[in-house]
């Protein structure tokens, strides 16, 4: 079997990566995929690390407690709607959240005032359409210090209907901004959700 047919395997399997939790929290990641994020938490150490699209908030507490190891750092969240974040994620004291579409300039100043330019990591998991995305990328690279991730840009192996989506995202914006380039660390694990969406600035 192809590493891309294991991929679409794991995937599809509907008892698996989707109800993966995190202290009990709902957080339908690939395992490997958080793995490799603690590992740039501890390498980097940020100052903060900012998500769009949090669901229940299980990553954001994932990442709260890698900085509470490292002793620092503030995980900001943004989401359209805030209701289903869990009280343990919404309690944690590195935790800071904001309602709103990740896109909106009323957002993007909100993030601004809550952190300093160009110091921090990036994570994009909400809309996954290509101009959503997109405009995400940037809004939020001026908050990019050495990483940006932007998840899912396997939608194209594993749904091919899908249509432009996070991968097309990444690529228009490699185009025109030449601070950054695709880092091949997920390639050990073989696969990644993220394939192509590993960013590293690079000045």
């Amino acid at each position: 079997m192809t590493v891309a047919a294991v991929h679409r395997a794991y995937y599809t399997e509907v008892k698996g990566w989707a109800k993966n939790t995190y202290c009990g929290v709902l957080t339908p990641q690939l395992p490997a995929d958080l793995w490799l994020m603690q590992e740039i938490i501890w390498q980097e150490k940020p100052p903060f690390l900012i998500e769009t699209g949090v669901y229940m908030g299980g990553s954001l507490l994932f990442y709260a407690h890698v900085m509470d190891k490292v002793g620092k750092g503030l995980v900001i969240g943004i989401d359209k709607t805030l209701k289903h974040v869990q009280a343990m994620v919404r309690e944690h004291p590195r935790v800071r959240l904001i309602e709103g579409s990740s896109t909106d300039q009323d957002v993007v100043m909100q993030v601004a005032r809550l952190v300093p330019p160009g110091c921090g990591m990036v994570t994009l998991d909400s809309d996954h359409h290509k101009g959503h995305v997109l405009r995400e990328m940037q809004a939020y690279f001026q908050f990019v210090e050495r990483y940006m991730v932007v998840q899912d840009t396997h939608l194209n192996v594993v749904e091919p209907q899908f249509g432009p989506g996070p991968i097309e995202a990444v690529d228009e914006f490699l185009k025109n901004n030449d601070s950054f380039v695709r880092d091949d660390m997920w390639e050990r694990n073989l696969f990644s959700f993220h394939q192509g969406g590993w960013l590293r600035r690079v000045k």
